[in-house]
């Protein structure tokens, strides 16, 4: 039976009833747990809990283990209701089966090849459940907005009412991080400029990265996706006026651009060179988009708990160690086996932080907060984690993030890499950590990736909070077992308990981020961002004088 909300509650009450003596100073950290690793492993990885998506029963068994782990370690609730749950309404919307249409129309009104769900798809929309825009289209090139770079795609054009036709990805020759960092934002930049709709054409690169075909063919369209409902009930987006967004393959961009004042071939090879110098202007197609889709109401919660810092003005201060406790649920496509364990991503980093917390309230006593959060919806758009750190369910100021997201614990890694280390600093404390278990910091090996900004730690980054993002490191075999991972099992049913996992390593993994953890807690001075730091002038972070 699984460990209810009441019990965690009853036994979180009893915890902050104790007497408990304030641990001594010379106390050191007590070693890693590999077993208790392992068992932490195999429960969130089992195909009880089915994939643990957010907003299903499979994730709630999960929350409610997390939970008894906190209770049992002694960890205090850090939620405002004092429990260990930060509960968070979600709106739900997946595609309706029927209904929606994609028709494009040249100039003199002739209907153009392009359909829907072969070289066109319509996805499903969390603002409405049914609208049907039709309207001129406007080329956008990649939709990026950079006055560091001197460049604004959208000077010239109007979109007020109109459809954006905008390029996937982000152009080359831009610092990878930042053009990650842009990338992100082009359909807030296409709200805020009134465009009513959005329709991102590939590109060979995007196609080389993750296809459109395969966008088909895995069935990730007919997945649910996730917003949260603010305190009015409407769901939180960055882009409200958008009502409807659809796709177009590189197959099907020639037929987009027909008649176009500049061809598809030219804008395909301006859009792989660098600095991708694309023109914007008003196309002579109109475009009709239906889309349909059915809307929900559900429930999941991010899974908080805190060390309450020792010292009576520092402890104010708030370090989180974060890890996303959700995955992908269910495949439809697959014939035989359907769950999405989710061994590595990322049932490996909750456990790997619960052991650091086991480690951490056992330890030396921490000056700082330190706060634990197992997150939700990570993989409906890092959501949790933006929610947590919109609405913070703990007092004080949050000075620091260490984010841990898919560990791959199947070699000896004798390197980790920190994105995002060196923009703060928080750099000192990893090297110190590091220093002890003599593990080097590698510099980012797929640079062109932009990993920076697409896990948890990044909803940190938008609040302006110095963050870092941990992972296992491409030494000593590390390059092929990632590469492995990638390939073979990651978001596949196949990433289980069942491919050689490296429980030693996994505990080295945890003792490592608790030994940065009690050092970030100890520290003299808070994390900081490096003076004048890219991501501390987006979001107004503070920055070292």
């Amino acid at each position: 039976m699984p460990f209810s909300r009441l019990a965690v509650f009853c036994l979180a009450a009893m915890w902050l009833a104790a007497c408990t003596p304030a641990p001594e100073a010379t106390k050191e950290l007590p070693p890693p747990d590999a077993a208790a690793i392992e068992a932490h492993m195999a429960y969130l990885a089992s195909d009880e809990l089915e994939g643990r998506e957010a907003g299903t029963p499979g994730y709630d068994l999960a929350a409610d283990y997390v939970a008894k782990q906190f209770t049992e370690m002694g960890l205090a609730p850090a939620d405002n209701d004092g429990t260990y749950f930060q509960d968070i309404t979600f709106r739900r919307s997946v595609r309706e089966a029927d209904g929606r249409a994609f028709e494009v129309k040249d100039a003199a009104g002739n209907v153009l090849p392009l359909t829907e769900n072969v070289n066109a798809v319509v996805y499903n929309s969390i603002q409405g459940t049914e609208a049907t825009i039709d309207a001129p289209a406007v080329f956008v090139g990649f939709g990026l907005v950079a006055p560091e770079l001197g460049r604004d795609d959208f000077a010239g054009v109007d979109l007020t009412g109109k459809i954006a036709v905008v390029l996937g990805g982000t152009p080359k020759g831009i610092q990878n991080e930042e053009r990650a960092f842009y990338g992100n934002r082009k359909y807030k930049n296409l709200s805020d400029r009134g465009a009513i709709g959005v329709i991102s054409v590939e590109t060979p690169t995007r196609k080389a990265i993750y296809s459109f075909q395969r966008l088909l063919a895995e069935g990730r369209l007919e997945g649910a996706s996730l917003a949260w409902l603010q305190e009015d009930g409407t769901p939180y987006t960055d882009a409200p006026a958008l009502e409807a967004y659809a796709a177009v393959s590189l197959e099907g961009a020639p037929a987009l651009f027909t008649g176009a004042p500049v061809s598809w071939a030219e804008i395909e090879t301006a859009a792989e060179a660098e600095g991708a110098a694309v023109p914007s202007f008003e196309m002579p197609i109109t475009i009709k988009i239906t889309q349909r889709s059915a809307h929900d109401t559900v429930k999941s919660a991010n899974v908080v708990a805190m060390i309450e810092g020792s010292d009576p003005d520092l402890k104010n201060e708030v370090i989180v160690i974060s890890a996303h406790l959700d995955h992908i649920g269910i495949s439809k496509t697959m014939e035989d086996d359907k769950i999405n364990n989710g061994a590595l991503d990322n049932a490996a980093g909750v456990s790997t932080m619960l052991d650091a917390a086991r480690m951490l309230k056992n330890g030396p006593p921490l000056k700082r907060t330190v706060v634990f959060i197992a997150l939700t919806a990570e993989e409906k758009g890092l959501l949790g984690a933006q929610y947590f750190a919109k609405n913070p369910s703990v007092s004080g100021t949050i000075v620091a993030n260490v984010n841990l997201d898919m560990p791959v614990l199947t070699y000896d890694f004798t390197d980790v890499i920190v994105y995002g280390a060196l923009r703060s600093t928080i750099a000192p404390s990893v090297e110190t950590a590091l220093k002890a278990m003599n593990i080097t910091m590698s510099p980012d090996p797929a640079p062109e990736q932009g990993i920076f900004t697409r896990s948890d730690h990044f909803r940190f980054v938008e609040a302006g909070i110095p963050s870092v993002f941990l992972a296992t490191g491409w030494q000593n075999g590390g390059d092929k077992a990632i590469a492995e991972h990638q390939a073979k099992n990651y978001h596949r049913p196949s990433d289980d308990m069942s491919n050689n996992l490296n429980f030693d390593a996994a505990a080295r993994f945890a003792e490592l981020n608790a030994r940065i953890a009690l050092t970030l807690a100890n520290a003299d001075q808070r994390p900081l961002w490096k003076k004048d730091d890219f991501f501390a002038r987006q979001f107004n972070g503070p920055m070292e004088p």
